[in-house]
């Protein structure tokens, strides 16, 4: 099967589907990563990082960096039109709904369950690549943990609780640490 249609039509239903922001799009691309390996889960974390500290919306940025992944310039392209475009059709379309909707319980009810829905997916997304960086079970014994990922979490942890500063701040950090981590093969 050619994989520029199969590209569009996965980017498409993560637009689709994927409610509350870039991150939103995480069980999506997991799924992705698994059943099509067009990339791998450490891939994925990087594409994370990445999408996290570049300018623009989270999750078109990984969306872009996936299809470039897959299929190059052309799937970068792909990817992020297949993923913009649920959002255009809805917005237009839920926007005059909900105009006319605006006071009904329901509708207000519905859009305040699906918060903890979006956070819950989140979560589980989160602890799954938290596990697969951290701890490799495939590994031998002496191997298990990633004592440079760990120490890196623990760092930023404790920075973090000690400082009160932007996101972005502790994005970076956490890019250059890993940076000095690698080429200096601490650990």
């Amino acid at each position: 099967m050619n994989i520029c249609p199969l590209l569009f039509f996965e980017f498409f239903k993560i637009g689709l589907f994927s409610f509350g922001g870039g991150y939103a799009t995480l069980p999506f691309l997991y799924h992705i990563a698994e059943s099509y390996k067009w990339f791998s889960l450490e891939e994925l974390g990087q594409m994370i990082a990445i999408s996290s500290i570049t300018p623009g919306p989270i999750g078109l940025n990984m969306a872009t960096f996936a299809g470039f992944k897959t299929f190059g310039f052309l799937g970068a392209i792909i990817s992020s039109l297949a993923l913009c475009l649920p959002s255009l059709f809805l917005v237009l379309g839920v926007c005059k709904i909900l105009k006319m909707c605006q006071n009904n319980f329901y509708i207000n009810s519905i859009l305040y369950g699906l918060r903890p829905a979006g956070c819950a997916m989140l979560m589980a997304v989160g602890c799954k690549l938290f596990l697969k960086i951290i701890f490799n079970f495939n590994a031998t014994l002496n191997k298990i943990i990633d004592i440079k990922a760990l120490l890196l979490l623990i760092i930023l942890i404790i920075w973090g609780k000690n400082n009160k500063k932007n996101v972005v701040f502790y994005l970076l950090t956490g890019a250059f640490l890993g940076i000095v981590f690698n080429l200096y093969k601490f650990l």
